[in-house]
């Protein structure tokens, strides 16, 4: 008996639940079907009500269509910002006519239209005057970089874009590329270099160049090593090494240039900007001699006394030398 007390004590107690019976069972049949009947109607009610609201959207769109259709019609068109096309091209180009519907111009469409077709827009925003004006605000590209092709040059903005296939001359700031290879260079597109990696550095380097404001700058050169290195008035050399810190290192050089610049403003040589975070200049041959100011011209009549006097020099007889040079000078006095 003990045991059998113990294995009742050891059960789980567990309630057994039973289960809740329906509202309709203890309900007559007419009851029964009254409250279907309420549950239908609460059913078709809300089957008209969906209805409805979609009824009133498609009436609201229709509203909003025929709104549009009548009303908001380009009748202007009006080109602002920076003016390097006339008003009348980028109008052409832009794809937006007189009558286009004024809140379904394409501002990403028509940025991509006129950047293709005018290379030298960067980029357009679009502004609403309503309730019959667009404004197409143009901010415009220049040139950064130029690299030689056949008698002229290309010419790319810091995004790498060309610009120009043949210019024939190039603005002074603009450096000229050296030790690259042309793979590709089509008018609005991206100019492709040796490789992918190239091509990205180079595009890397041309925007910090042009967000570091560097002056001066004349040359940009692609090593044997694969170093882009930069030329400063054609006389300073500027090795940049790996491109980690590249607009700081590119300003570093521009100031301890300028500090060089202050000591001998004809310095010849390699600033290196390699190593962070200084600036060292080994200067060349031809600047180890201080220049403080620049030499010295000649008058157009002292260069001719000069050149007659070599001349007579020259062919006069070794052992009349001395009284050919007593003559000239003797020439010169009067």
């Amino acid at each position: 008996m003990e045991q059998n007390k113990r294995k009742k004590k050891g059960r789980s107690a567990t309630k057994i639940i039973p289960p809740k019976k329906k509202k309709t069972e203890n309900l007559s049949r007419d009851e029964v079907r009254s409250i279907n009947k309420k549950k239908i109607r609460r059913k078709r009610k809300a089957k008209r009500l969906a209805l409805l609201a979609g009824l009133a959207l498609v009436v609201a769109c229709a509203g909003v269509a025929l709104v549009l259709a009548v009303f908001f019609r380009i009748s202007t068109i009006q080109v602002k910002g920076d003016k390097v096309y006339s008003e009348k091209d980028v109008v052409a180009k832009s794809g937006v006519e007189i009558g286009d519907n004024l809140f379904l111009a394409n501002e990403e469409k028509v940025n991509e239209s006129l950047t293709a077709a005018l290379p030298y827009i960067d980029k357009i925003t679009l502004e609403l005057d309503l309730p019959d004006t667009i404004i197409i605000n143009v901010t415009a590209t220049r040139e950064v970089a130029a690299l030689p092709y056949g008698a002229g040059f290309i010419l790319v903005d810091e995004n790498g874009k060309v610009l120009d296939r043949n210019a024939a001359m190039i603005r002074d700031g603009v450096a000229i590329v050296d030790g690259v290879q042309l793979k590709g260079a089509s008018v609005g597109g991206v100019i492709k270099l040796n490789n992918d990696q190239i091509t990205s550095r180079f595009i890397e380097l041309l925007g910090a160049i042009k967000s570091s404001g560097f002056k001066q700058l004349t040359g940009i050169v692609l090593t044997k090593a694969g170093e882009f290195q930069l030329k400063y008035d054609d006389r300073i050399t500027v090795k940049i090494g790996s491109f980690v810190n590249l607009e700081q290192k590119i300003r570093r050089a521009e100031a301890a240039i300028e500090k060089e610049n202050e000591i001998n403003a004809y310095s010849i040589g390699v600033m290196d900007v390699s190593v962070e975070p200084y600036a060292s200049f080994d200067p060349g041959e031809e600047s180890k001699v201080p220049v403080t100011k620049a030499p010295a011209t000649q008058n157009a009549s002292e260069k001719a006394d000069e050149n007659t006097a070599t001349e007579d020099e020259a062919e006069a007889p070794e052992d009349e030398a001395e009284e050919s040079n007593d003559t000239v000078s003797d020439d010169a006095e009067n």
